[in-house]
């Protein structure tokens, strides 16, 4: 039914938090220089995390030129520094300027020697171009790192590409792997709940959705209607009643409560 297509696209809360990650990343290089009047010797990693973390601070308030001008000065100290090139590809892509930030995307991956925090920012920008094959190709490189600490979102946002490129079973294997990590994903949950209902996969729908509903105290609509129709096919007339009420009760207004209504 039309109202339960898998939610493929990155959701603006799922992309908030990714780049609150991005945001904490830390520098690393080392070797020495001269700060200002001062006369102090500090490291290079010292001086450009300084100016990356201000950049930083910058871009939280859509302050681009102040986070450029910060960037400039680490580029200036280090212009190999994968960290400084990540940090110029984020402020570029949000300012729309997406040519230079692909190019500092494709430099800190080489500067960083394929290192998975620098590939994952550039799948995020990848998918965020709706480029799926290019972000499904990163994401399969950093996924298979197990010291990666994002693994996990990796996973999902792996699956997310390959829902978009309509391979079903891969995209259901990488939303199951990323639950192994974390059972209480409520995306991955949501998302296996959707799949294997549309996949006439009842009982495992109904399993996935049960889980769900542990860790979300108040299902949106659409899962509301997922639980009635679930129940429905598992012949659990009290379920069935007892999310048909909370839609009913919860969202009265909704769509998903009108479709319920016309088909009873």
């Amino acid at each position: 039914m039309s109202e339960l297509n898998p939610l493929v696209f990155l959701s603006a809360r799922l992309f908030r938090v990714l780049l609150t990650v991005f945001l904490s990343l830390t520098l690393a290089a080392c070797v020495t220089t001269q700060r200002g009047g001062f006369n102090k010797e500090v490291s290079t990693e010292e001086a450009i995390t300084t100016r990356v973390a201000a950049a930083k601070q910058y871009l939280l308030s859509r302050n681009f030129e102040a986070a450029r001008r910060h960037l400039k000065t680490a580029y200036e100290i280090d212009p190999k520094s994968a960290d400084v090139h990540d940090a110029l590809a984020l402020t570029f892509q949000h300012s729309n300027e997406y040519e230079l930030a692909e190019s500092h995307y494709q430099k800190a991956i080489d500067f960083g020697e394929g290192e998975s925090r620098f590939r994952f920012n550039y799948a995020i920008f990848l998918y965020q171009q709706k480029r799926f094959s290019e972000a499904e190709k990163q994401l399969q490189a950093i996924v298979e790192d197990s010291f990666y600490d994002k693994r996990e979102s990796a996973l999902v946002m792996l699956g997310l590409c390959q829902q978009q490129l309509s391979q079903v079973a891969n995209a259901q294997r990488s939303f199951e792997r990323a639950l192994i990590l974390n059972p209480r994903n409520r995306r991955v949950l949501r998302e296996l709940s959707v799949m294997n209902y549309q996949a006439e996969n009842f009982s495992s729908a109904w399993r996935y959705f049960q889980n769900y509903r542990k860790v979300v105290a108040r299902p949106d609509a659409e899962l509301l209607l997922l639980g009635i129709e679930l129940a429905r096919e598992l012949n659990d007339a009290n379920a069935e009643a007892s999310y048909a009420l909370a839609l009913k009760n919860l969202y009265p207004d909704s769509r998903e409560y009108q479709s319920y209504l016309s088909r009873q």
